[in-house]
């Protein structure tokens, strides 16, 4: 018969072995549930960032803009400014032109008018600039850019870049320009007017 000693000796292993195994139990459990809690609360604060992300850069500035000569203009991910709009008779010519047509001359009643334009990209994604998302408004008529006398070729820029522009226009004959521009990555119509309405008072007055 096994000693009341040997009995209590077993017994005290086993319940030692007992409580070592279920506080085991519940480490591994404390530490699982941790390292859960963590990693969704990781992949939470990921979430939130990409969709700020996304959310910054797809709020782009939309509608209608109506600025004058001089002004920057920001539209989107882009900086405009229109540095010159005027009527000329002798047209400035690009370094690098649209067509390397020869340059025709304008109509009986029609002029050129003339447009220096700075377009910079300000944001991450490439930005695709092309002369010909340009016209010009002459009182009723819109004119298109004249390909001969305008440039540089359509560049994609990519962040902080900037494109000169040169755009001639030929149209009727005495009317103040109005450039318009509809580039496809801008919801809205960006129009710039030659002169503010300061300078417009200024030679009434002076009339």
């Amino acid at each position: 018969m096994k000693s009341w000693r040997s009995l209590s000796t077993k017994t005290g292993r086993t319940t030692s072995t007992t409580s070592a195994a279920i506080l085991l139990v519940v480490l591994c459990a404390v530490l699982t549930l941790g390292w859960a809690a963590g990693c969704e609360e990781t992949g939470s604060e990921s979430t939130t960032e990409s969709v700020t992300s996304s959310t910054v850069e797809g709020a782009s500035q939309a509608g209608d803009i109506t600025a004058f000569v001089n002004e920057e203009i920001k539209a989107g991910s882009a900086i405009i400014v229109v540095r010159a709009l005027q009527p000329t008779f002798q047209p400035a010519m690009p370094t690098q032109r649209l067509s390397a047509e020869t340059p025709t001359a304008p109509g009986a009643g029609e002029s050129f008018y003339q447009a220096y334009v700075r377009v910079q990209n300000t944001g991450v994604k490439p930005l695709r600039v092309d002369p010909r998302h340009f016209a010009c408004a002459l009182g009723n008529a819109v004119v298109p850019v004249d390909p001969t006398r305008s440039g540089p070729l359509p560049r994609s820029l990519l962040r902080n870049a900037s494109l000169d522009l040169v755009l001639t226009f030929a149209g009727p004959a005495g009317f103040e320009p109005m450039l318009v521009y509809e580039p496809p990555w801008y919801k809205g119509v960006i129009t710039v007017k030659a002169t503010t309405p300061a300078e417009s008072t200024t030679t009434t007055k002076s009339e």
